[in-house]
């Protein structure tokens, strides 16, 4: 195996000691981490974090601990009342006319409308450490109920792709922006990182799904793009990695960052109507929103994790490994084509 694609199919974990040193990523095996007593660095104060989908959920979560932290964020959020009205909250508890917090509205799957927040961002606070593609909608039903005796008498219908374009499309603009902001920052004289980006995805981007199979289908694509992209940025202080939440818990602010549980009311996100959670509550299924909130923080401050796909489930956390089989067989022609195209498009990578 080559050393460049050792790095995207293992992933790498180091520890530094000078921040100030721009980090190496090294190789890791999976196997030898206990991912629920992994170290969770905090992020360095004064960082700013651009979250889309920040409004709700986990990217509202996420928002609440980096400031805790002493972070600055950018609260992106389709729905802009929403996001406005969290950010006055985050400054207001910051106390004397602080700005820890702005708030931009930006539809992910809109280009004009992300490049506008991400400009209202670095105009505002100079810099973007840490970049959360994180909003997300779950599948509606695109097709009626498989009926062989009456399909004959419906219309061809033509499906609804509106999950796809927002859990895939608007991730992978998100991800350009990050991408390309943080190769026109210089490193972080905290951190020695140009920036981290953090994808959303979830445990069915594992798993099928037969209920949703474009979800799935959707958040497979945003676990492959990590791995891959994870490979060709090692090299240049940018992370790229990704958080895989089960079924969570919804939660409000407590102290010190950490959410307290709301019953019965346990999911506060537009992905899908409460009602579907019923059952989850009943069956003990959720995962408390705090433990998926502590899987994400691994990836901050100066954690040097790359390419990983933490997944939170109950109360499981884990280190999904890349998919290796027919890997030596395949490797040899995956590693040409990756040349071959760099070559094409004048990129000197090897």
């Amino acid at each position: 195996m080559t050393q460049s694609l050792r790095k995207v199919f293992r992933g790498s974990d180091s520890r530094r000691k000078n921040s100030r040193i721009a980090p190496r990523l090294r190789p890791l095996r999976i196997s030898a981490i206990t991912w629920d007593s992994h170290p969770m660095p905090a992020i360095f104060p004064g960082e700013v974090s651009y979250i889309t989908g920040a409004a709700a959920g986990i990217g509202r979560a996420l928002a609440s601990r980096l400031v805790e932290q002493g972070g600055l964020v950018v609260i992106a959020d389709i729905n802009g009342q929403g996001a406005a009205q969290f950010a006055a909250e985050l400054n207001a508890k910051a106390g004397n006319g602080s700005v820890v917090a702005i708030s931009v509205k930006a539809d992910t799957t809109i280009w004009e409308e992300q490049l506008a927040g991400f400009h209202a961002a670095t105009e505002t606070f100079k810099r973007i450490d840490y970049v959360f593609a994180n909003a997300g909608v779950a599948e509606h039903p695109w097709l009626q109920p498989f009926n062989a005796s009456t399909a004959s008498e419906r219309p061809f219908v033509k499906p609804d792709l509106s999950t796809t374009e927002i859990n895939l499309k608007g991730q992978l603009y998100t991800a350009a922006l990050a991408l390309q902001t943080f190769e026109r920052q210089a490193p972080s004289s905290q951190s020695g990182f140009r920036g981290k980006l953090i994808m959303t995805s979830s445990v069915f981007g594992f798993f099928p799904s037969r209920a949703m199979p474009m979800y799935a289908a959707s958040k497979a694509g945003v676990v492959n793009f990590v791995r891959s992209a994870a490979q060709y940025y090692a090299d240049k202080q940018i992370t790229v990695n990704t958080g895989q939440p089960s079924v969570f818990m919804n939660s409000v602010p407590g102290t010190n960052g950490i959410f307290v549980p709301v019953a019965p009311n346990l999911i506060d996100t537009t992905i899908a109507p409460d009602v579907l959670f019923v059952p989850f509550r009943e069956q003990n299924l959720l995962s408390d929103i705090n433990l998926v909130v502590d899987q994400f923080q691994k990836f901050w401050g100066d954690s040097t994790l790359n390419g990983q796909a933490l997944a939170i489930s109950q109360e499981n956390v884990w280190a999904h490994p890349p998919d290796n089989y027919m890997l030596a067989e395949n490797l040899p022609a995956c590693d040409l084509i990756s040349v071959e195209i760099f070559k094409l498009f004048g990129d000197s990578t090897p």
